[in-house]
């Protein structure tokens, strides 16, 4: 009864600190793909890479979520599930590289794997009750979004505003931790709608990088 007391606590405390600090960027939701397009019609290399960003990052968002049940509940598929979200990193690194190059994809790759084993580590410190790992943990996570952050605005800061691009990713980190409360709370139906909420706001994060895409190379989607 202490420690489930204690990891209750521990998890209202750190989605408490993501609430705050989403509020402090100004950010009010999830970006629609309506948002990122217009009504004229889009050539044929547009729409496929559109297409191809939402896949790559609804993978990401599904595989979190099995990884996030395998890791709460010990389940033997843990190693090979979380091996599949890792790889889903490097497919999303390998995607930027035809529009910034080998080296900016490879980064990519690496602070979204770190962004991956830093979840990793927060949820079981959570589910462990062990708080100050779990603070270490979410300090550093909150730090990584913001390098994926900068990155993302360092390889094209018209289209990809500092500002937006890390208000885009302290969301995706205030909803997945609503996720993870939800499911370590055996909350199912809230920890469901989290999960819906992140599937949208994903969406919108997806269009907004092939939006960028397409604004700073719009030769090649003509």
């Amino acid at each position: 009864m202490t420690r489930t007391f204690r990891t209750t606590s521990l998890l209202a405390t750190l989605l408490a600190s993501f609430v705050v600090a989403s509020a402090a960027l100004g950010f009010t939701g999830a970006h629609s793909a309506h948002d990122h397009t217009t009504a004229q019609a889009i050539s044929p290399q547009e729409l496929k890479l559109r297409s191809d960003m939402r896949k790559l990052w609804e993978d990401h968002i599904t595989w979190t979520r099995l990884a996030v049940i395998s890791l709460t509940t010990g389940s033997p598929d843990t190693n090979a599930t979380v091996a599949r979200l890792l790889r889903n990193q490097a497919d999303i690194g390998n995607a930027i590289k035809p529009y910034f190059g080998k080296a900016a994809g490879n980064e990519l790759t690496r602070l979204l794997r770190e962004h991956i084993t830093i979840a990793a580590e927060l949820i079981t410190a959570a589910k462990e009750g062990d708080q100050a790992k779990a603070a270490d943990a979410q300090a550093r996570w909150q730090t990584n979004a913001d390098r994926i952050a900068a990155f993302l605005n360092k390889a094209n800061p018209v289209a990809w505003k500092l500002g937006e691009m890390r208000a885009m990713m302290r969301s995706h980190l205030r909803l997945t931790t609503q996720e993870v409360v939800a499911r370590l709370q055996q909350r199912w139906n809230a920890d469901i709608a989290a999960y819906e909420k992140i599937h949208r706001q994903i969406l919108g994060m997806a269009d907004m990088l092939s939006g960028g895409i397409v604004a700073h190379f719009p030769a090649r989607f003509q």
